[in-house]
C-alpha cells in the first residue's frame, strides 16, 4: 500500500449501516482504503466494494449525508459536517458537478451560458424551427386562414366599402400586374382589395394572398402609381415568405417556452416575452419585406425613394394626428428614419 493509500486508511468516520431487508441499522466503522470503500459493521461483517460503484450525495446545507451501496444497502451519516470533510480529506463523494454548483464563478458562467443559449434559441432556433415547421403545412391552409381572417376584420366593422371610383382602381390593379410581371421569382401572386378603413393609411397582406390597400393610403400618397407599387410589392412579399405564418408558428413556440419557465406565476410575466419576442419578430419580417420591395422597384425602374417619399408623409400625418412614436421594443415594425434612410440608400447606389 502507498503511503498516501495508509493515510487515507487511517481516516474513518462513524455511520449508520441498513443493509436494505431491515429497518434496523447496524454501526459501522467506514474508511476509504485505495480504490474500495470498506465499512466495517456491528457484529463482524465487512464491506468492501468498489469506490466507482458506489453513489456518493450531494453536499448541501442540512440533512444527513446517505452513501447508496450496489448491493442495495446504504450508509447514513448523521453529522453532515465531518462526513464532508471526511470526504474532501479521503478524495472521493465530489463530482465536479457538486464542486461546479458550490462555486460561484461556475454559478456565474452557468447563468451567462443559459442566457446566451437563450438568447441564440430566441435570434435563430425559434425561426429555423417555425421555417422547418411550415415545410410540412400546405399552402391551402394559409388561404383558409386569411379567408377567416378577412370575414373577421370586415365583420368586426374594421373595413368599409371602398369610395375610390371603380374606374381608379382598376388603373390601380393594372399599374401593380404590370410591375408584377417584372417581379423576382418566387413573388407570390395576391388578391388585392380596396377599402375604406378606420386603421386610416394603411396596408397589410394576409396568409394565402390578400392584400388590403386603404383609401386613405391611396389619398396620403396623392395616388402616385410608382408608391403604391412599391407598397403592394411589401406587402407581396409577406405573402411569399409565408410572414403570417412564421409569425403564427414562432409566436406559438416562443409562447409556449415562456409559459414553460414562468408557469402560472403571472399571467402577465409569462405573456410579456412572448409578446416583446413577437414585436421582434415583426420588424425582422419588415425588414424583409422592404428588402423585396426594393428588389421589385428596381426590376421595375422605379427609384427605392418613393417609399421614402411614402414614410415621410405617414410620418408627417401621425404627427398632426398624435399618434405617438413607441420606443423600438414596442413597436411592431422598424423605426421610420431606420426604413426612409434604407430606401434612400438604395436609390443611391442604382
Amino acid at each position: 500500500m502507498t503511503g498516501n493509500a495508509s493515510a487515507q486508511a487511517a481516516e474513518a468516520i462513524a455511520a449508520q449501516y441498513f443493509d436494505g431487508v431491515s429497518a434496523q441499522p447496524s454501526s459501522a466503522d467506514v474508511r476509504v482504503m485505495g480504490d474500495e470503500l470498506c465499512a466495517w459493521i456491528d457484529g463482524g461483517r465487512t464491506l468492501r466494494m468498489p469506490l466507482r460503484d458506489v453513489q456518493w450525495p450531494e453536499r448541501q446545507r442540512h440533512g444527513a449525508r446517505v452513501v447508496h451501496l450496489p448491493d442495495g444497502g446504504a450508509l447514513h451519516f448523521g453529522d453532515p459536517l465531518a462526513f464532508d470533510h471526511w470526504s474532501r480529506r479521503s478524495r472521493v463523494g465530489e463530482s465536479w458537478v457538486v464542486k461546479a454548483q458550490q462555486s460561484w464563478r461556475w454559478t456565474a458562467a452557468g447563468a451567462l451560458a443559459l442566457v446566451l443559449l437563450c438568447g441564440g434559441l430566441y435570434a435563430w432556433g425559434l425561426p429555423v424551427g417555425a421555417r422547418a415547421a411550415l415545410a410540412f403545412v400546405p399552402t391551402s391552409v394559409d388561404a383558409e386562414l386569411g379567408e377567416m381572417a378577412m370575414r373577421s376584420i370586415r365583420d368586426e366593422g374594421w373595413l368599409k366599402p371602398s369610395e375610390l371610383p371603380a374606374a381608379r382602381q382598376q388603373q390601380l390593379r393594372a399599374a401593380w400586374t404590370r410591375a408584377a410581371a417584372n417581379a423576382p421569382a418566387g413573388t407570390a401572386p395576391i388578391v388585392l382589395h380596396f377599402h375604406k378603413s378606420k386603421m386610416g393609411p394603411n396596408a397589410f397582406a394576409l396568409p394565402g394572398g390578400h392584400v388590403v390597400l386603404t383609401d386613405e393610403m391611396v389619398d396620403l400618397v396623392g395616388g402616385d402609381e410608382q408608391i403604391i407599387i412599391g407598397v403592394l410589392a411589401h406587402e407581396a412579399s409577406h405573402v411569399s415568405r409565408r410572414h403570417g405564418m412564421r409569425m403564427l408558428a414562432q409566436t406559438t413556440l416562443l409562447g409556449s417556452v415562456t409559459a414553460i419557465a414562468f408557469g402560472d406565476f403571472s399571467g402577465v410575466l409569462a405573456t410579456a416575452p412572448a409578446m416583446l419576442g413577437h414585436l421582434g419578430y415583426s420588424r425582422d419580417f419588415e425588414r424583409e419585406a422592404d428588402t423585396d420591395a426594393i428588389a421589385l422597384l428596381q426590376a421595375n425602374a422605379i427609384s427605392p425613394a418613393v417609399m421614402a417619399t411614402m414614410f415621410e408623409r405617414l410620418k408627417a400625418h401621425q404627427k398632426e394626428e398624435g399618434v405617438p412614436e413607441l420606443p423600438i421594443a414596442l413597436g411592431s415594425h422598424p423605426p421610420d428614419d431606420e426604413r426612409i434612410a434604407r430606401f434612400r440608400e438604395a436609390a443611391a447606389k442604382h
